[in-house]
């Protein structure tokens, strides 16, 4: 899959910035057709091409083009304010067979009509999982530090929603501070619109910099 992998459309992001222009029911049923075309069977071919990328990091990934490694385009709006029926960012997410990735860690790809990112992290993870993560890497910090050097290194940030005033022994290097002082921290790489994003060179690439996240993947598990 990976030799025969062609390329995301690079009409793909354009038909995002017109769903985001159109987001109700009558204008996507029209377009139906697009969307199959330019957004969701690419992105299955996409993960089929970088299933044998994940599966060098964790055997366990489910790599399933039909399941729930790509999002569904329908937003769940029940509990929502906003009741656009449509995402318009579409990701990809790898993670084990019947895990969220509240409290498990997952490699995940975003695409929207202006940009993407990558990367790898727990989505809102509740807080008494990361109360118990952050024992975990103050105990073995040199560890941990390595490992986030490693991604920082390859051209991953720590994102996440901070806390108002962490509470952290002192001394401890810059990149555990960044990391320890977020409520749900992760790893991600935000890029433009570029083309490698629409090449067979992205297979490469991702295999490249995802394989600098697998430490400290590793150690999240």
């Amino acid at each position: 899959m990976v030799m025969t992998y062609a390329g995301l459309p690079a009409e793909l992001p354009g038909f995002l910035a017109e769903l985001a222009a159109n987001n109700e029911r009558a204008w996507f049923q029209e377009h139906r057709d697009e969307y199959i075309a330019l957004v969701r069977e690419p992105l299955r071919a996409l993960v089929a091409a970088l299933a044998p990328v994940v599966l060098a990091i964790d055997p366990a990934f489910d790599v399933n083009p039909q399941g729930a490694t790509v999002s569904r385009i329908n937003r769940d709006v029940r509990f929502s304010r906003d009741k656009s029926p449509y995402r318009i960012t579409q990701w990809l997410c790898f993670k084990r067979p019947g895990e969220g990735w509240q409290e498990h860690p997952a490699y995940f790809l975003e695409i929207g009509p202006n940009g993407w990112r990558h990367g790898m992290g727990c989505y809102a993870i509740p807080p008494a999982a990361n109360k118990a993560m952050r024992a975990v890497i103050l105990a073995r910090p040199g560890r941990y530090q390595e490992a986030l050097e490693q991604a920082r290194d390859a051209g991953f940030a720590i994102e996440g929603d901070s806390y108002a005033r962490p509470k952290l022994p002192e001394g401890l290097a810059p990149v555990l501070v960044e990391w320890l002082s977020r409520k749900s921290p992760f790893t991600v790489a935000n890029r433009p619109l570029e083309p490698l994003l629409f090449s067979p060179d992205l297979i490469g690439a991702l295999r490249q910099r995802w394989a600098a996240l697998a430490p400290l993947y590793t150690l999240l598990r």
